[in-house]
């Protein structure tokens, strides 16, 4: 459990610091610029996550062959691995930055996204996604290190990005009254910088990654490429496919009422804070699996399973802590106090899902953890099982039923991808413990 622990411990930070900014983002934007701006950023919060979030999954699973190579010493083709990752790297984010320029007010409409809020939005969405290659930056560093066991380094430029980006907001918006455009540019600074501290950084911290004899390495490798996409595509569809249900929760809160749609944008911004721990222990649960199976432990991947499961347990009881004693609090940071029925309905939100964070402590757990055994494919079904209970909330139920049908989304769509990756994991870590045996 310790070295879990410590292994979870400055992935958590570094995600609570990466929600930080972005919650400064929306704190400064909302005290400053008024609730119709702050619900401007929010009216993007999904498709952001549609985008940033195929980024993550499709680096993280970058990751996942370079952590077994490692676990196994197979510094050759680690070595391989990791440049072609960061070439691949380069071509989406180039893909990417592209269509979603080309494109952004027309995934807004798509969203329904209100009159009231177009425009900022748009202004908002496209710097952000202009900016895409510094998220896939620090994502692809960030990943490479924790494949070698390293979580420490890239927290502690995410702590410094943090800081720039808490800087520049009030140097943008309060400074230069930039707006929501300030708000930002912000963000992709810093999240450009902190990429190319933690890439500089991992070059020169880890002799394993250079060699002086050959320099094979850095050329494309189509095997090793093959090798990379097969896990990583599937791991950044799985986060879209996710996100995809989020932007139908989405267009399902923008038919309600301008309050509900206000209290969503907050509520997201504040659930964000808490869910990074659970996502955390996930992550680390990916190396930890990835690493062990290619060193061939089972005994030991079991173990860690167990202890992860009881840390998600003390994980859900301390954000439940924090949310029934600050949370009002906390949404406050956001809005001006009068903005009662708005609060209230956030507030409820967020007490809902934190109330079954237990439910996606596990569902993390299992399913990075049979991402951490190659089977990046078999964890992407749980992303529609999730897509399919929020299509479910979203078309026939929060229609009728309102608010309430909205707060009680996400935990149906936990519940039903933890059920599935439970199930799979104890088939697929039997199966292959079995076939290890043989070898």
């Amino acid at each position: 459990m310790k070295h879990i622990v410590r292994f979870t411990i400055p992935l958590f930070l570094g995600n609570v610091f990466q929600q930080l900014y972005n919650m400064a983002d929306s704190a400064i934007v909302g005290q400053k610029l008024g609730v119709n701006a702050l619900t401007s950023v929010g009216a993007s919060a999904s498709v952001t996550f549609l985008i940033i979030g195929f980024c993550m999954g499709l680096t993280a699973g970058f990751g996942i062959p370079v952590s077994q190579r490692f676990g196994a010493r197979d510094i050759s083709t680690m070595r391989k691995y990791v440049y072609n990752s960061l070439y691949l790297s380069a071509v989406a984010a180039v893909i990417l930055t592209v269509v979603t320029c080309s494109n952004t007010r027309q995934i807004l409409e798509l969203l329904k996204t209100p009159d009231i809020y177009m425009e900022d939005a748009v202004k908002y969405l496209f710097i952000i996604f202009a900016g895409l290659s510094c998220t896939v930056l620090y994502n692809i560093a960030a990943s490479i290190a924790r494949a070698l066991g390293d979580s420490k380094t890239p927290f502690i430029f995410l702590v410094v990005s943090a800081a720039l980006n808490v800087g520049l907001d009030f140097l943008f918006i309060f400074g230069f009254n930039w707006g929501v455009e300030g708000a930002a540019v912000a963000t992709v600074i810093s999240q450009g910088v902190s990429g190319l501290m933690c890439l500089i950084k991992l070059l020169t911290k880890y002799p394993d990654l250079r060699s002086s004899k050959n320099k094979d390495y850095l050329r494309p490798n189509s095997k090793a490429v093959l090798v990379l996409l097969k896990m990583g595509v599937p791991m950044g569809l799985q986060s879209s496919i996710t996100a995809i249900g989020s932007i139908l929760l989405q267009i399902a809160i923008n038919g309600l009422e301008n309050v509900y749609i206000s209290a969503y944008t907050i509520a997201i911004k504040v659930k964000m804070l808490f869910i990074p721990m659970f996502d955390s222990l996930g992550t680390a649960m990916a190396t930890y699996v990835g690493q062990n199976y290619g060193a061939g432990d089972f005994g030991r991947i079991k173990r860690g399973i167990r202890d992860a499961i009881i840390l998600g347990a003390i994980f859900t009881v301390v954000t439940m802590a924090v949310i029934m004693g600050l949370g009002r609090y906390i949404i406050m940071a956001f809005i001006k106090a009068e903005e009662v029925g708005v609060i209230d309905a956030a507030y409820k939100y967020v007490f809902i899902d934190v109330a079954f964070t237990g439910v996606i402590a596990l569902l993390f757990i299992f399913r990075y953890s049979i991402q951490g055994i190659g089977k990046s494919l078999t964890a992407m079904v749980a992303g529609f099982m999730e897509m399919t209970a929020r299509l479910i909330m979203s078309l026939f139920v929060i229609p009728f039923v309102g608010w309430t049908a909205a707060c009680f989304t996400d935990p149906s769509a936990w519940a039903a991808g933890m059920i599935y990756c439970a199930i799979t994991f104890v088939i697929l870590l039997r199966i292959k413990e079995k076939q290890h045996g043989k070898n």
